[in-house]
């Protein structure tokens, strides 16, 4: 039987979800700009840092709406599996709705595990640098240790002392 509170309380659902999309295409934007910041040879990670701010902003959102969501929920299932014909419209845009943000929430846990490997890989080419910068500071330490003491004045470096 139709009730206009049940009525309310399923749009109001409704609009809780087309929320929770926006903030789902939000996150998917800041989540391809991450994207194009990991595809530039010198990352501004100071950029990145911001998207990541941006980012942790969004999901706390997402995580409040879905806790209103349920919240709602939760009052209006046993309608809902008693009499669905009388809020099939209703039901229908909002099943359409949860299926839009299952597949953004796919492309989103797509992309971030994409933006995760090229992390590491750029992680793993800063440590290699590192690991090059080290071992060509050891390799010239030994140079200069080696060479320390071996020249005498008044002779040049070139000069073959075997004659």
């Amino acid at each position: 039987m139709y009730n206009n509170e049940n009525a309310t309380l399923i749009n109001i659902l409704n609009d809780t979800l087309k929320k929770k999309e926006e903030v789902l295409r939000s996150l998917s934007a800041a989540t391809q700009k991450q994207s194009e910041l990991l595809d530039v040879s010198d990352l501004d990670i100071d950029a990145f840092n911001r998207l990541v701010d941006e980012k942790e902003k969004l999901l706390e959102k997402l995580e409040s709406l879905d806790e209103g969501f349920m919240s709602l929920y939760e009052k209006v299932r046993n309608v809902l599996a008693e009499d669905a014909g009388a809020y099939a419209d209703q039901v229908k845009t909002t099943q359409e709705l949860v299926r839009r943000q299952t597949e953004l929430s796919t492309g989103l846990q797509t992309a971030e595990e994409r933006n995760k490997a090229k992390m590491t890989i750029y992680l793993s080419h800063g440590h290699q640098k590192i690991r090059d910068f080290k071992v060509s500071s050891q390799t010239a330490a030994a140079y200069y240790k080696n060479m320390s003491g071996k020249h005498q004045d008044g002779e040049s470096y070139f000069f073959n002392r075997k004659k």
